[in-house]
Order: structure tokens, then sequence, then C-alpha cells
């Protein structure tokens, strides 16, 4: 059995959260950044292997629990692209993302 293979479109605003988080961890340890990172990678593979898998949270937005650290991915996808338009600390005011809509 083939599995669909689906295009990975990051906003730039989702790159951006990404860039914050990981000078966040960077600034404590290396190594944390660094398996914070992986986990990120992780994430978004796990995504795009099923993307409909997931629970929405809002409208055609879904999310995505990160595993291991407190952050969200949010995305929206169609027959071949997933569009990630947020990674967000689970702290952080989740009402935001939906500016990005």
């Amino acid at each position: 059995m083939r599995t669909k293979s689906f295009n990975l479109e990051i906003s730039d605003e989702a790159e951006i959260d990404l860039k914050n988080a990981y000078q966040f961890y960077a600034e404590e340890s290396t190594r944390v950044a660094e398996s914070f990172f992986e986990q990120i990678n992780t994430s978004l593979e796990t995504i795009k292997k099923n993307p409909r898998s997931f629970p929405y949270a809002y409208k055609s937005l879904q999310k995505f629990v990160v595993k291991k650290f407190p952050f969200v991915i949010y995305y929206q996808s169609d027959e071949s692209t997933i569009r990630v338009t947020a990674i967000f600390h689970t702290s952080r005011n989740p009402e935001i993302w939906n500016e990005r809509l």
C-alpha cells in the first residue's frame, strides 16, 4: 500500500515561533534546544504521514500536541498540502492563531 505524500508549507509566523522557541531553549542549553528542534521535526513528519488524524481546534484548523515540550502545532490541510500556521507554547493565548487564518 502506498502512502500519499503531502507538501509541507510553514508560514513566516510559524517560522518565527520556531526560531523564538529554539533561541529560548538555546539560552538554557544547546542540548535541550536541539532536542526541541528534533521533536518539532518528528512532529511535522507525523503530521505529514496522516494529517487528518488529529483533532480540529477551530473550523478547518487542526492541532498536534508536541511530545516532551509544551507546544502545539496548528495547521490546515487539503488534498496535497499541509500549511503550518503556528507553533505555539501552550501558555500563550490560543486566540492569536485565529488572526493568522
